[in-house]
């Protein structure tokens, strides 16, 4: 089986969690739980939440960043293929804006609270940077 296979799929898969994640809640329970993207940021802010370095404005642009990676996936998909340096750079650019993201959500509304958006983005992140190393190993092999 041609190694491309699985890592197109898993290539494909990993981008539409990033864009998924947009429709999902970020916040499980508790102060925001109905909200998203900047609303969500605000209101957590509002609350007396900080996260050291980053502003409202900028963890909401992370926010609105991360499904745009998903995006960006998956034109790099259609242009240059999962095996092209555009596409280690955008899976790397994602699973650092991700996990930035990410940190942030948990600094303002705990760990425990993060919900199926927040996951879900990461596990699109993860796939992203699993998918190039699929298809490396395929053709290193």
């Amino acid at each position: 089986m041609n190694r491309a296979r699985p890592g197109d799929a898993l290539w494909l898969g990993g981008g539409g969690a990033l864009l998924a994640s947009a429709f999902l809640h970020w916040v499980r329970r508790g102060t925001g739980s109905r909200l998203r993207g900047h609303e969500l940021v605000d209101t957590l802010v509002a609350l007396g939440g900080d996260v050291p370095g980053l502003s409202s404005a900028r963890l909401t642009v992370l926010w609105y960043l991360v499904p745009a990676m998903g995006a960006a996936s998956w034109i790099v998909f259609g242009l240059a293929g999962v095996d092209s340096r555009a596409a280690r750079i955008v899976a790397g650019i994602a699973a650092v804006t991700t996990g930035i993201t990410l940190v942030g959500f948990a600094r303002l509304a705990e760990l425990r609270d993060l919900g199926l958006g927040a996951w879900t983005a990461a596990a699109g992140a993860a796939t992203l940077v699993g998918a190039t190393f699929v298809v490396a190993r395929g053709r290193a092999q």
